[in-house]
């Protein structure tokens, strides 16, 4: 029997790791894997959760190239004990600027990382990943550093709600229409009756979204075509 996988995840926040971790658990299936969370993480509290926190993260990652003069993100000595790496930002984050952080970014600042400017919000239903104007600025964060073949850059749209939207709605529920265009699918999803309802203060509940997301992934990725993509890609790196 193969070794599992060891996986690293850096992501928004726990709602990212439950769903990513259900959907790897259907895409990679009879295989084992060990998913471990680099971003957020417990000990580093400072480095705060949310898109802000994967920012923050990519820049001490880039900050760590600069003297390696690039490299793939892989390489980094944070990641290349593992055998890949899933790099997270939920496509919502188009729609915020970097002064909406604290503290906030100015753009002076942004400009002197060479970091691309935010917003940067794209026209909906969504393009492939590698063709959206946020993939293009999640790359500048990491820069000189870049994606390698073991990782995967995840951009879920709008966000992860999406996807459990999509395993758990019945077919003709209005929250599917345009799905991976609503930014506001988790509020829609929290106002549901219970039997439907995520709550993603809730941590069962958002166990339960992620259950329904491994036991119904094809129609996951028959409704979100980022979900797709993001089955192409795994299966591309690791299997």
């Amino acid at each position: 029997m193969s070794e599992p996988l060891r996986i690293a995840l850096v992501a928004e926040g726990p709602t990212e790791r439950e769903v990513i971790t259900a959907a790897l658990g259907a895409i990679l299936a009879p295989r084992s894997f060990v998913l471990t969370q680099v971003q957020p993480e417990a000990t580093r509290p400072d480095m705060g959760t949310g898109w802000g926190g994967v920012l923050k993260w990519c820049h001490q990652l880039a900050q760590r190239a600069q003297a390696s003069g690039g490299r793939a993100l892989e390489a980094d000595p944070t990641l290349f004990s593992f055998d890949g790496v899933v790099l997270q930002l939920d496509a919502d984050v188009a729609t915020h600027a970097y002064t909406d952080l604290r503290p906030p970014y100015d753009a002076i600042e942004t400009a002197a990382r060479g970091w691309q400017a935010l917003p940067c919000a794209a026209p909906c239903p969504p393009a492939p990943p590698d063709q959206d104007a946020l993939h293009a600025v999640l790359l500048s964060w990491v820069r000189p550093a870049h994606p390698g073949p073991r990782t995967v850059v995840c951009l879920p749209s709008m966000n992860t709600g999406a996807w459990q939207a999509a395993a758990r709605l019945p077919e003709g529920h209005a929250l599917l229409d345009a799905l991976e265009c609503n930014v506001n699918i988790e509020a829609g999803l929290q106002h549901l009756p219970k039997a439907l309802k995520v709550d993603k203060s809730k941590r069962e509940s958002r166990l339960r979204a992620a259950d329904a997301v491994r036991s119904h992934w094809p129609q996951v990725t028959a409704r979100c075509s980022r979900a797709h993509r993001f089955e192409q890609d795994v299966r591309t790196a690791w299997t």
